[in-house]
């Protein structure tokens, strides 16, 4: 926004913007828990319906820088309300259909949706709040996250029980239309740049199939769905195609400015955060198998246990990201990472007879490291560049951190398979020796803690020199 807002505007701003970020979020994983339950409604096998997930987080990933880029030069609010109304039609589609083609085609309409959004939240949230305020208010997004990551399967599963699985995506259209109604009403547009740049079409398309080649080998291997050697292929189609984006951006008007990265803030905080994110869904992934399996918790306690993570986020972000606005970014940044770091250490140490007091508490640290990294990190990176790049680096910062989810799950999977020769699905199955089992969790963790400790690293020397805000 390129005016000064009033306090109960700004806030409407906010409020807007977590209503996005919940819908998004709960929706990237409030669809598994009624997997089971589509595939029976609509006659198909639970791998084919895992497309209804995939198909949802490729269309997502891939088209977020594209809408920072649109954003930064026709203005955020037209891109964010029409993101709000694709989801909201998406959702809409969604609990209408009646074959999987047409629900798998209606996700990704409702990801294109969600990605235009989410690729601008942050950008309008750091534009609309003066920076002595921004980290609070960006802490406020990062609680909306946790809370939906919480959420999500439960309220999926209270949804399909109590109405039928097409609830969980008709529950999105009168919450969306709130949103839309916000949008045209209260957020301003920001000044674009229309007539000074062109959009870069080709390097679009090079980084849309690009991205889709190399999120959809990943995806595909971690869900068993393509054999190995052709997810390699589909990988090495992606580096090449990326190769090929990065020949288009030497043209005039490139869809990435690079001078962003010309910020140490900017580069080392996008960067740090996918490796947080690789560490976490390295832990994010199999915990749930260690809890059921090895230790034989219901799903109930085993889930009670993992929310111990989003509560202590969601308590805590805001807290982190209003501290962040009274002192330097760094101690937070780099403390978070190291209580990431030490947590996935500490996890290593788990056994058959590990206290579940004990489990709690390192979960309890996992949240904290989070909560103290996360927020501190968005502000710090989001404040470091000019206005009318809001746009783009919000989406950058949102890619690298889909980048790290991705990538983490991925990992773990790989690293898991290759320690133990023992795939997947006995693991879910409980056919797995529990000392393998432990040996291969533990590889897991602690590559993960690496993960953290390398992102803590490049918080305490990537960024010297580096402003405040």
């Amino acid at each position: 926004m390129d005016q000064e807002l009033s306090k109960g505007r700004r806030n409407l701003i906010l409020i807007n913007a977590c209503v996005m970020t919940f819908m998004a979020t709960i929706d990237g994983s409030i669809v598994n828990i009624a997997l089971p339950t589509i595939a029976a409604s609509l006659g198909v096998g639970i791998s084919a319906v895992q497309w209804v997930v995939t198909t949802y987080l490729l269309a997502v990933s891939s088209l977020l820088l594209v809408w920072g880029r649109l954003s930064d030069l026709h203005g955020r609010k037209r891109f964010f309300g029409a993101g709000l109304g694709v989801f909201t039609l998406g959702s809409l589609l969604c609990g209408l259909a009646t074959s999987l083609p047409v629900l798998v085609a209606a996700r990704v309409v409702q990801g294109i949706g969600a990605s235009m959004a989410i690729a601008l939240v942050q950008g309008i949230v750091t534009s609309a709040f003066p920076p002595a305020e921004r980290g609070k208010a960006l802490g406020f997004i990062g609680s909306v996250v946790a809370v939906g990551s919480l959420v999500g399967p439960s309220l999926g599963g209270v949804l399909v029980a109590l109405a039928g699985w097409r609830a969980i995506f008709f529950i999105n259209v009168p919450i969306g239309l709130i949103g839309i109604a916000l949008t045209i009403l209260n957020l301003p547009e920001s000044r674009g740049r229309k007539g000074e740049e062109a959009f870069a079409w080709s390097g679009a398309l090079f980084l849309f199939f690009a991205i889709v080649s190399f999120f959809g080998a990943m995806l595909a291997f971690q869900e068993g769905a393509l054999p190995g050697p052709a997810s390699l292929a589909l990988l090495l189609l992606g580096i090449l195609l990326f190769l090929g984006f990065l020949r288009t951006q030497r043209r005039p008007s490139p869809l990435v400015d690079s001078s962003l990265f010309s910020s140490r803030i900017f580069t080392m905080g996008v960067i740090d955060s996918s490796l947080s994110y690789v560490a976490m869904f390295s832990y994010t992934f199999f915990m749930p198998f260690y809890l059921q399996t090895e230790r034989g918790l219901t799903v109930l306690a085993a889930g009670a246990l993992m929310s111990l993570f989003p509560l202590v986020t969601a308590f805590l972000a805001p807290l982190a990201g209003a501290l962040s606005d009274r002192i330097t970014y760094r101690p937070l940044t780099i403390a978070g990472l190291g209580l990431s770091a030490l947590g996935l250490g500490l996890l290593a140490t788990l056994g058959s007879a590990t206290s579940l007091v004990g489990i709690g508490a390192v979960i309890v640290l996992l949240g904290m490291g989070s909560a103290l990294f996360q927020s501190p990190n968005n502000s710090s990176v989001m404040g470091s560049v000019p206005r009318d790049r809001l746009g783009i680096a919000g989406s950058l910062n949102s890619f690298f951190r889909n980048l790290g989810m991705v990538t983490g799950t991925t990992l773990a999977v790989s690293l898991f398979s290759l320690v133990t020769q023992a795939r997947m699905d006995s693991v879910a199955s409980g056919g797995i020796d529990a000392s393998l089992f432990l040996r291969g969790f533990r590889v897991v963790v602690l590559v993960a803690s690496g993960f953290a400790l390398l992102g803590a690293a490049g918080e305490v020397f990537g960024k010297r020199g580096g402003s405040k805000k």
